[in-house]
């Protein structure tokens, strides 16, 4: 069982191209056999390659500007399984799919549908589990249950989610009494969940389970509105703008500045390419935070000292801050952008 990087793809453009240089980015799950590929190619191609090594989440965090820094021709983003298939001037885009099995977790997670009476459900996946749709779905039909895939939107293929776009999903909520997801990741779990108000099951492959991720996402609910409180009795307010190259939105962030100096803030905006906790923790004149790049950070930041909000929690304190309530369903959005 393993991650199968499309090297085909790689040779295919390298072909081609004909590079002297090329530069790769992948997940810290890929990193390692990423680097084997790129010493490989090295001695295959008689090329220089390059390995940007800090962590990249997304189809969002490519490095193309920094590859055509460092002087390469031709960079790959690998793992993200996005139907665009180029991005800036030089980046590629490389699938890799895992091989692993889920039958038993679906049969583990039957068991579970059984006793809740949930007889329709919508299978979904994150990149490298896509592939195992049509699978889960003849599994899940032979023992007497109804699947619905929902269409690809964008960037997402049928039935792919992003940890900050959910349209396959989404579309299909109305339809099916719980959502599935196939791969280990509480994360992309926990905003199928949020972002179609369903019962979500993750189905995790390696330990044959199915996690029923429903009272996760209730908590991590409840602490993203508390953060919202929290942010209304702040005077002073950072904007901030994510500086990668997907996660610049530099014309939302300004609007958002805007509206809450309308509302009484006094606001700054700011660029950070990494939003961590040592980074917020040294402003120490701002009360909090709200941030346009990537909505994990907020929905995930245990660490954080002060509120960091996401843009679906930035529309809540928009709508807090002009008298109105904060509602419970703030997540339930086709994206959290």
């Amino acid at each position: 069982m393993a991650i199968k990087i499309d090297e085909a793809a790689i040779a295919k453009i390298l072909d081609w191209t004909r590079p002297s240089r090329i530069v790769f980015n992948a997940p810290d799950g890929l990193l390692s056999q990423t680097r084997k590929l790129a010493s490989d190619l090295e001695s295959k191609y008689k090329l220089q390659a390059i390995v940007i090594s800090d962590p990249t989440y997304g189809s969002c965090d490519t490095v193309d500007i920094d590859a055509q820094r460092l002087g390469a021709q031709v960079a790959f983003h690998v793992g993200h399984n996005v139907t665009v298939k180029k991005f800036g001037k030089i980046t590629y885009s490389i699938d890799a799919y895992d091989d692993i099995l889920f039958d038993k977790a679906i049969l583990s997670a039957e068991k579970e549908l059984k006793a809740l009476n949930y007889n329709t459900v919508g299978l979904v996946a994150f990149a490298q589990h896509v592939n195992e749709l049509d699978s889960a779905s003849k599994i899940l039909g032979r023992d007497g249950f109804k699947t619905v895939v929902g269409k690809g939107m964008g960037q997402l293929q049928d039935g792919q989610i992003f940890g900050c776009e959910f349209y396959p999903a989404f579309n299909i909520r109305d339809r099916v009494d719980a959502m599935i997801l196939l791969g280990h990741s509480m994360f992309h779990a926990i905003g199928l969940c949020l972002s179609t108000g369903k019962p979500t099951f993750m189905l995790d492959p390696y330990e044959n389970q199915a996690i029923n991720v429903q009272k996760t996402a209730e908590e991590r609910l409840k602490k993203a509105v508390l953060a919202i409180y929290k942010a209304r009795d702040a005077t002073k307010v950072g904007v901030i703008i994510g500086l990668k190259e997907g996660q610049m939105m530099t014309d939302q962030s300004i609007k958002i500045k805007s509206q809450l100096e309308k509302l009484g803030k006094e606001v700054q905006l700011i660029a950070l390419r990494e939003i961590t906790a040592d980074r917020i923790n040294s402003m120490t004149e701002i009360e909090a935070f709200v941030q346009t790049g990537c909505p994990r950070i907020s929905l995930d930041g245990y660490t954080f000292s002060k509120p960091v909000l996401s843009v679906p929690q930035t529309d809540a304190l928009i709508n807090l801050l002009s008298g109105k309530e904060i509602q419970m369903d703030l997540f339930e959005r086709k994206n959290w952008l």
